[in-house]
């Protein structure tokens, strides 16, 4: 079974553009946690939506990728696939590190937060259309404030210094949220932004179904 796993407040629309017909998948959804829940709990909460008795696959996206890799180090995963994400801190560009040091995020109130989502998402998540722009911008919306709070200091505060077994990478070479010259270890997608699951969908599905094979 393939377990999908999207990125910060996102959903399986994001998911949309892969062809999944004629495969045994499920969207894992996103849960409400404390206020001071650690990812780890968190993650395990999540396994109860995965049937650990047959073979698993885990593919997440950004956040989801980072969830991806603690839940691959609580039960035993085939292969873990994650894409426009990161494998460590050690990863992030000079911005988010210094964001992560300052502990900027704190400081900084959820509306600023909010506002520079919608005000920059676009150009940070490498919109290639209207459309696409429309479905960035529904998924933004719908985000829960409370989770995106919460989520964000996961990010800051992922502290990760292993990688699961059979670990595979994709991440495209114009994501401007995790630059790829600071990643090390993995398969580039040439121009893919962080919104490439949408924009280059019919490419990584080709990736990822080798991978998978």
């Amino acid at each position: 079974m393939i377990y999908f796993i999207s990125g910060l407040g996102a959903d399986e629309r994001v998911f949309q553009f892969l062809d999944l017909q004629n495969t045994d998948h499920k969207f894992i959804k996103w849960i409400a946690p404390q206020p001071a829940e650690r990812l780890s709990d968190y993650c395990k909460k999540l396994i109860d939506q995965i049937d650990i008795k047959q073979e698993v696959i885990l593919i997440g996206i950004s956040f989801g990728g980072i969830v991806a890799q603690e839940i691959s180090k609580l039960i035993s995963c085939k292969t873990t696939i994650i894409l426009s994400s990161i494998k460590s801190h050690k990863e992030f560009s000079w911005q988010l590190t210094f964001a992560r040091k300052t502990q900027l995020h704190k400081i900084i109130p959820l509306w600023i937060l909010q506002l520079s989502n919608k005000i920059a998402a676009n150009y940070y998540f490498g919109v290639k259309s209207k459309e696409e722009s429309k479905l960035l911008h529904q998924i933004i919306k719908d985000t829960d404030p409370k989770f995106l709070v919460w989520a964000i200091d996961k990010i800051m505060n992922w502290k990760n210094e292993s990688y699961p077994k059979n670990l595979y990478h994709i991440h495209g070479t114009s994501d401007k949220i995790f630059p790829v010259n600071n990643i090390k270890n993995v398969i580039e997608i040439p121009n893919g932004g962080h919104f490439m699951i949408v924009n280059k969908a019919s490419q990584l599905q080709q990736l990822i179904f080798d991978i998978i094979k």
